[in-house]
């Protein structure tokens, strides 16, 4: 049995994916499954979208492999290109598609004999500034190609920098990358994507063909109005391990940050920092126990977290389990609440949580 513990929704998984396909009008789907799918699991994202989705994009070559080897016919895009010849040879040999955004890389694919070629989509830097091809580059790049045994142009791609915030300079990018894709021949037969999630929903673009879904998938959309109706997908669960009573004037866990004022109970569970838990949260988080909010007590500790549990202490006992995120009666703990309190974004509470979590579709 598993003290702590990962649920995916099943239901709300399809659901956000179906009203990503109505957004989208019928462009192709590549979800990106990255870092383990955002931390929901990238095994189990993909068994429950595989047939929804038109192509996975994966972190990098040990994620491709991983995926490939639950789910042999899904098309399977690496976001961070492999470095060496023997990775090369498998990527070529199961048809996996690479990102490419520099002509140094391209040119060392290139000079690589494989016997299958390798499928490459070339991104231009429209304003990201983290990695790309220049217009200029871009027409060197499609040289190589075009001369080349061992690459075979499959897409063409950008990446907006400041969705939701600043639409202005979304659509000056978007205006160049438009600029640059209708000079390329024959681009019918590319996959030509921008739009992540944010720019599914606030600007789809009418050139491009797919698009890359991410954050969306999962329920977490950056924009907190949340006037879509997308659903979370992941609840994170442990289970009570110890209740102590300690007294007036006791210290709670490392360095006795929290000093009890009155008599009163404690009890602790099996998940901390350790487990992907912001250290930061100390003083700030609370959890669900029976259906009722209980503040987070202490430091939190590696594989430890200690909770007040004054209030609910005739009604818990050793096993029952807690809701860190999720609902449970009417009470829920969402994710942007957690990255609100600890001062970050909602993508990295969720891509902190251990690999090692088990994590079972519901």
């Amino acid at each position: 049995m598993s003290l702590n513990w990962i649920e995916i929704s099943k239901d709300a998984l399809i659901h956000n994916v179906n009203l990503i396909k109505e957004k989208a009008k019928g462009k192709r789907i590549l979800a990106v499954v990255k870092s383990n799918a955002y931390g929901h699991g990238l095994i189990q994202v993909a068994h429950v979208l595989k047939d929804h989705v038109d192509a996975f994009v994966v972190g990098d070559f040990e994620e491709a492999m991983e995926l490939y080897e639950h789910s042999k016919n899904a098309k399977i895009i690496i976001s961070l290109p492999p470095l060496n010849e023997k990775e090369l040879l498998e990527t070529s040999k199961l048809d996996f598609h690479i990102f490419v955004g520099n002509l140094q890389y391209l040119n060392w694919l290139n000079s690589i004999k494989l016997d299958n070629p390798i499928k490459v989509h070339l991104e231009i830097n429209t304003g990201m500034n983290r990695s790309g091809l220049s217009p200029e580059e871009l027409l060197k790049a499609l040289e190589i190609i075009y001369d080349s045994k061992t690459l075979r142009l499959q897409g063409l791609f950008s990446h907006y920098a400041t969705l939701p915030e600043n639409m202005k300079f979304a659509k000056i990018q978007a205006e160049k990358f438009k600029s640059i894709v209708e000079k390329i021949p024959q681009r019918e037969n590319l996959l030509i994507h921008m739009e992540n999630s944010s720019g599914i929903l606030k600007l789809l673009l009418d050139f491009t063909n797919s698009v890359r879904p991410g954050i969306s998938l999962y329920g977490l959309i950056a924009d907190e109005t949340k006037e879509d109706n997308f659903k979370p997908v992941l609840s994170l669960y442990s289970t009570i391990i110890d209740i102590l009573k300690i007294r007036k004037g006791e210290g709670v866990s490392y360095d006795h940050l929290f000093i009890a004022k009155k008599d009163m109970f404690v009890a602790t569970i099996p998940f901390g920092y350790g487990n992907g838990y912001m250290w930061n949260l100390k003083g700030k988080a609370e959890i669900i126990a029976k259906g009722k909010r209980v503040p987070v007590i202490g430091k939190i500790c590696m594989n430890h977290i200690i909770f007040d549990a004054s209030e609910i202490i005739d009604y818990i006992k050793i096993g029952d389990k807690v809701t860190l995120i999720g609902r449970d009666g009417q009470e829920q703990i969402t994710v942007e609440e957690l990255a609100r309190k600890s001062g970050t974004i909602n993508y990295e509470i969720v891509t902190k949580l251990s690999p090692k979590i088990k994590r079972i579709i519901v």
